[in-house]
């Protein structure tokens, strides 16, 4: 009796690991799934087929995390994914008819390709005066960065700063009625320009054309003036 109590329960154990669906949320790949699961979940490390394929790592029955996503037709993705999604720095290999693939590096956001570089710029440091230091870049075919400051709220023209480069180059410095002009730049740069007792420093990654705007607020104490 005891015997039969036992093969019983060990009955009871496998029908209910056979009835147990390991679910992959992503329909592309939803057919097989083999690896980790939790709460009837893909979730931990495992291999998803369907039209197309996925070896990675999963939560919650999405693709998350460190993985390679291969399509139908050849093209695949290697890096991080977010539910299901390309997210972050990875590689795109797209499959063509000749003997070298064509290849792109980078980061992603949301499935969506944003360039070489996850953040284009880097803001190092700043004098205390600084209150705002934004980057934009904008359409254009040369390779030009512009500083606008603004000083106590109000535009400062014909803006005087001492350029420093710590690497990259640029052509000309010329100072106009709206904003310093650092012309025909070579990236990546990086530029410490001083105003007095006010200074920024930064690094620019992507080529292109780039504004770059200075707040400045005197502080009590701290006045370029004094």
């Amino acid at each position: 009796m005891k015997r039969l109590i036992i093969l019983m329960g060990l009955l009871l154990q496998i029908v209910s690991l056979q009835a147990q669906d390991c679910k992959v949320m992503l329909k592309t790949i939803n057919e097989d799934y083999t690896g980790d699961c939790k709460n009837g979940k893909a979730d931990g490390t495992g291999i998803a087929k369907g039209i197309d394929s996925y070896t990675g790592q999963f939560k919650k029955g999405w693709p998350n995390g460190d993985g390679i996503y291969t399509w139908s037709n050849g093209n695949s993705f290697e890096g991080i994914f977010k539910k299901g999604k390309k997210e972050g720095q990875g590689k795109m290999t797209y499959k063509t008819n000749t003997l070298k693939d064509s290849v792109v590096t980078g980061f992603w956001k949301k499935d969506t390709y944003v360039g070489l570089f996850e953040k284009p710029y880097k803001k190092i440091d700043k004098s205390q005066n600084v209150t705002g230091l934004n980057f934009t870049k904008t359409k254009g075919a040369t390779n030009n960065i512009r500083l606008y400051v603004r000083k106590n709220r109000s535009q400062v023209s014909y803006p005087e700063f001492n350029v420093v480069l710590h690497h990259g180059t640029f052509q000309n410095l010329n100072i106009l009625s709206d904003f310093i002009e650092l012309t025909n730049v070579t990236f990546p740069i990086k530029v410490r320009a001083t105003s007095g007792q006010d200074f920024i420093e930064f690094e620019i990654l992507e080529s292109g054309n780039w504004e770059v705007r200075i707040a400045i607020e005197e502080i009590q104490g701290l006045s370029t003036n004094n």
